[in-house]
């Protein structure tokens, strides 16, 4: 009896192309015009195909048609190939088969051997085998027993192993009374079923069933063509079952010898055992036959098993003690089709053989579930006809198509609609009282194939007007008294398409007039198509629908191929009438007089709304929007909470002199008047620092204000040098305010110079004390390793902070101007560092009443962050400042360094500033009046006609020309022209940061952007250079603004040269050799020597106001 199954007959299609997911098959099988296979739902059973028009066709066989290989799927394929190990085994098969080559050695081999899982089991000969001979999928090892063949084949579920006993003669052999097998069984132990009916079963260590086998089944050829019976009995062999004996590492059969030696037994003698894997699919089946009503031959694919039958035989064909009927239970995984909508289903199965050429009708019925105890005396019987076919195919009287299709449809459907994940039909003959008319066997590989398409999903994001592209920035739906207004009665309407196989959708919009229960008979459609799954459907209600103001009603229904999925009710209000312009007043900056108030100082303006224009005259307006100064666009806007619709906005100018305020209001429709309200108001001009503490004092506790009455007391710290003069200096301590000085509600500034010891912990320079915490933290942060200004939402330690930061890691020992503000016209908090804007955060900060504090912080009530280094030059104003006001703190002149060069005789010069000499080399002469007592304007150094002399001066204290600069001298030229020559410059490496002189026609500051090349941004005086004549020469750098200037005489040029065109985006580097006057540094080398005379020369950190230069050239002037 040959085991497991046939092989199919059922061909796999080759695929004409392969995608992921079902929304990219979906996709390209509609631009195609082609099925597209989907990848992620292929099985050994199952393949989904997306069709072109957008449905899709799902296919289930029984037993496996394809298997994986090297990343995909390929056709089952039993036909037998050599393997690098010698052994034979199919090309691809669902289940690991191996086959003995046979020959010398091949004892200790299984003959054939099936492994799932890491569980296998095996048959072997226990004698070298002769060598086997290959056709197809399977081996023959001819005479292992004299006139005896054992044929081995593999099939979908493992193998058969059949000794084919070829004559009468060979069936009388001793040989053949007891055969025994040996077992080679990895991971498994074989037991014999408890039923008795010879079957086997192979357990794992846990006892649980993984292959199947049968050793019990033997037949002859009376049925036809002897060819044809190794496979299995056919129609009208002679059967008979044999005894089987299971040991430890042997299965042994006793053949009928009775049968053996009958008259009628017709040669070749067939027998079968085999193993096969039984559940190596996702479906199941049974075959039940009244002959042997006990019989459990679920998932059974051996011996006479090896087919599907419907119908009545008689007692010889079935080779049973009487006629009996036959049918079959077939169990379809049908759970990937639950929920969709079914548009036909069918099973497809192939016809091997029938009894009669003018059979009757085999029926499908939907069935209950089957499982491992269904027999004929315990199957489930049915719900319903489905279908019927009549297909004969008597192979030896009257072959023909063998196709027989059975409309399951209706089954189908009930299974996707009541979410059945396993779906039984019922093979049986129509007319079962038919005895051999009736019988009909089907290939044991029939499928199930189902053509649907998925209910689209509810669409979702439901919303109308002014929508961005977002999916929840529409205006939302709504029902009930939050129901939406708009102005329009062309509204548009969107909602988000879905469907779970992706594709193009449709979309259907209905609107209505009137809500529930009100709801008009009356509505309008819309439609939009071609809308890709995942998109959003939009229409414009046309004009002339929606006819009057009111309250209506829209739903939504997206469609894919006919299915319709719509959605709940939305409702909204038509509102058309516009409100009146606002009425606006403030206290702080009216509308007459004035100026009033201060450029970047915060007021509070009102917002009141006009005539009332709601639903029965009542106040409908919802916000105000505003901007000040531009009436193209609305930049701010604040909603509406009081009843009486009044809003208080704070507002912050931006300019001196008029200012103009545009404010127009939206009621709850989005109307707005046709014209802004127009507000004219009069600002002055900056308003002075409200505190400043400079901190000049030489001892005492107490700092005074420079520009009011807030003192502030220190303690932990004291008065030492600063960054200008004095500064205060903290190890642990901290100067305190007696009370506020300025209202953090409001706009806001703050300016600060900072030198900090370490980096090590959370240090705050300037904050002013709520209850719980300060209102803001301008410092250094230490888990983000930068300078900070924060502000806590609310007076608690518990409230989340805002944060600026700067761009760059601090610098310890390094002075550095630290400028914080607030403008709660935009809530905006901002740092800027050394004068450059660092980087802002959102934050609504709260007015502190507490005292304003240096070098430390207040936090859980506590005093935290103490500042550890020197804080400067400290100022509070109760405005924003403007970025050139930032850049005025960061750019401080302070004079770093001043040589009179007054000395009238010796080798050195003092520095009136530090007290350090300079000392004079080379040809050098004191010029001026003999007279020690001569004015300082008439004393000054004369560098010879030889070119040898210089001044080498010591690096001034805090002078870095990487910072913003200034350096003046009074210069007068003699010698020849043409020439370029320098009379002060900055030392640093092969080539002098800036240099300050003559270069050959005009006056020149040049600045050397690279330390290792004469790459100079210049700035030129607009007249010529004349020998003979004192000329005041100022040069000034801006690292602010990366500009550099020249002045002449005090006056400001204009002429530029070099890698800039008009002074900007220059860079410079710092001096760390201190200055030379006389000469430049190029290439390392000294050159460019001046001759000529040199007097006073100044050197400041930051820049010199315009003003300031020309006064310091009419106080120092020579005659």
């Amino acid at each position: 009896m040959a085991l497991g199954v046939v092989v199919p007959q059922q061909a796999v299609a080759e695929t004409p192309g392969v995608e992921a997911d079902e929304a990219t098959a979906s996709r390209y099988a509609q631009a195609r015009g082609e099925s597209v296979v989907v990848e992620s739902a292929t099985t050994e059973t199952d393949e989904l195909r997306a069709n072109p028009d957008g449905s899709f066709t799902f296919t289930q066989h029984l037993q496996p048609v394809r298997v994986r290989r090297d990343g995909g799927w390929v056709p089952v394929d039993l036909a037998l190939e050599r393997r690098a190990d010698g052994m034979f085994g199919p090309k691809a098969a669902p289940v690991d088969v191996v086959f003995s080559p046979g020959g010398v050695g091949s004892a200790d081999d299984a003959v054939a051997r099936v492994a799932r899982d890491g569980h296998a089991v095996g048959l072997g000969w226990g004698e070298d085998l002769p060598p086997a001979v290959v056709d197809g999928a399977s081996l023959t090892y001819p005479e292992v027993l004299p006139g005896v063949d054992l044929k081995v084949e593999a099939t979908l579920g493992g193998f058969s192993e059949v000794l084919v006993v070829k004559t009468p003669q060979a069936g009388q052999s001793e040989e053949l009374e007891r055969i025994a097998f040996r077992t080679h069984a990895e991971g498994v132990r074989v037991e014999e079923r408890s039923d008795e009916s010879g079957a086997l079963v192979v357990k794992d260590a846990a006892g649980t069933p993984v292959l199947s086998g049968d050793a019990s089944s033997m037949w002859d050829s009376s049925g036809g063509s002897p060819d044809n019976h190794t496979e299995g009995p056919a129609e009208g062999d002679r059967r008979a079952e044999m005894d089987v004996e299971v040991g430890a590492d042997t299965v042994a059969v006793l053949p009928d010898r009775e049968f053996l030696a009958a008259r009628d037994t017709t040669y070749p003698v067939l027998i079968d055992p085999g193993y096969y894997c039984p559940n190596c699919g996702k479906v199941h089946h049974v075959v039940v036959q009244e002959p042997w009503p006990d019989a459990r031959n679920f998932d059974r694919t051996d011996g006479a098993l090896g087919d599907l039958k419907a119908g009545f035989l008689n007692a010889a064909s079935l080779n049973a003690g009487r006629n009996g009927r036959s049918r079959t239970y077939l169990q379809m995984h049908t759970a990937p089709i639950v929920g969709k909508y079914i548009d036909q289903a069918t099973l497809r199965t192939t016809v091997v053989g029938t009894y009669s050429c003018s059979p009757s009708a085999t029926q499908l019925y939907l069935s209950p579930n089957i499982d491992g105890n269904t027999t004929w005396a315990n199957q489930p019987g049915w719900y319903y006809l489905l279908s019927e076919s009549n297909v004969a195919n008597n192979p030896t009287y009257c072959p023909g198509p063998s196709g027989a299709d059975f409309d399951a449809t209706r089954a189908v459907r009930q299974a996707s609609n009541e979410g059945w994940n396993w779906t039984t039909f019922l093979l049986q003959a129509k007319n079962e009282g038919e005895l051999d008319t009736s019988w009909r066997r089907f290939d044991l590989n029939p499928y199930l194939e189902v053509v649907y398409n998925s209910w689209p999903f509810m669409p979702t994001a439901l919303g109308m007007e002014g929508w961005g592209p977002g999916g929840s920035d529409a205006i939302p739906c709504v029902t009930g008294v939050g129901r939406s207004a708009v102005f329009t009665r062309t509204p548009r309407l969107r909602a988000r398409m879905n469907d779970p196989d992706g594709g193009i959708m449709d979309a259907m919009f209905r609107v209505f007039d009137g809500v529930a229960p009100n709801l008009s008979a009356g509505y309008t459609d819309h439609y939009t198509n071609g809308i890709p799954a995942g998109s959003f459907a939009e229409v414009t209600v046309p004009s002339g629908r929606i006819t009057h103001d009111g309250l209506f009603t829209w739903r939504v229904w997206g469609s894919d191929h006919g299915l319709f999925t719509g959605t709940v009710d939305c409702e909204f209000e038509v509102d058309s009438v516009a409100p009146s312009a606002p009425v606006v007043s403030s206290s702080d900056y009216l509308a007459v007089d004035g100026p009033h108030g201060s450029v970047g100082r915060t007021g509070t303006f009102t917002f009141n709304p006009g005539v009332l224009t709601g639903l029965g005259g009542t106040m409908d307006v919802r916000r105000y929007g505003w901007s000040l100064n531009d009436d193209t666009a609305i930049t701010h806007s604040a909603a509406v909470q009081s009843a009486d619709g009044t809003v208080t906005v704070p507002i912050t100018p931006t300019k001196v002199g008029t200012n103009v305020l545009y404010v127009t209001a939206f009621d709850r429709a989005g109307n707005r008047p046709a014209a802004n309200a127009v507000y004219v108001f009069d600002v002055a001009g900056p308003a002075d620092v409200k505190a400043g503490w400079t901190f000049d004092e030489t001892g005492g506790s107490v700092a005074q204000d420079s520009a009011g009455n807030k003192p502030l007391t220190v303690t932990g710290g004291s008065f030492a040098a600063g960054y200008s003069g004095n500064g205060l200096s903290f190890s642990s301590g901290a100067a305190v305010s007696s009370g506020p000085v300025v209202d953090t509600s409001r706009a806001f500034s703050v300016s600060t110079w900072v030198k900090l010891d370490r980096v090590d912990g959370y240090f705050t320079a300037v904050s002013q004390d709520g209850g719980s915490a300060s209102s803001f933290f301008l410092g250094y942060s230490q888990d983000v390793n930068r300078w900070t200004m924060a502000a806590p939402g609310a007076d608690s330690n518990t409230a989340g902070t805002a944060r600026a930061s700067s761009t760059s890691v601090p610098q310890t020992g390094v002075w550095t101007n630290l400028v914080g503000t607030y403008d709660p016209d935009s809530d905006s908090l901002k740092l800027y560092v050394d004068g450059r804007y660092q980087g802002a955060a959102t934050v609504a900060t709260w007015n502190a009443t507490g005292a304003f504090v240096v070098g430390a912080a207040k936090w859980g009530g506590a005093r935290v962050n103490r500042f550890p280094g020197s804080v400067d030059h400290t100022l509070v104003w109760d405005r924003v400042l403007a970025a050139e006001e930032v850049a005025t703190q960061a750019n401080l002149a302070v004079l770093r360094a001043r040589y009179t060069l007054d000395e009238r005789t010796g080798t050195t010069t003092v520095d009136r500033v530090s007290g350090q000499n300079a000392s004079l080399t080379g040809e050098l002469l004191w010029g001026g009046y003999p007279s020690a007592a001569a004015p300082t304007e008439e004393k000054w150094l004369n560098f010879g006609s030889a070119g040898t002399g210089e001044v080498a001066a010591p690096q001034p204290v805090l002078f870095s020309s990487a910072r913003s600069y200034t350096v003046s001298a009074w210069v007068q030229l003699s010698g020849d022209t043409g020439v370029r020559r320098v009379a002060v410059s900055g030392q640093d490496g092969a080539y002098s940061p800036f240099t300050l002189g003559y270069n050959g026609t005009r006056w020149e500051f040049s600045v050397s952007q690279s330390a290792s090349g004469p790459v100079a941004a210049v700035a030129l005086s607009d007249f010529e250079a004349m020998p003979g004549q004192w000329v005041h020469l100022v040069a000034t750098f801006d690292a602010t603004t990366g500009r550099i200037a020249l002045f002449a005489n005090g006056f400001r040029q204009s002429t530029f040269s070099g890698t800039t065109a008009d002074g900007s985006g220059v860079t410079s580097r710092s001096t760390t050799g201190g200055l030379r006057f006389g000469r430049a540094t190029v290439a390392g080398a000294a050159t460019d020597r001046w001759t000529g005379d040199l007097d006073d020369v100044h050197v400041y950190s930051g820049l010199l106001a315009d003003d300031d230069i020309l006064d310091l050239c009419n106080t120092t002037f020579h005659f």
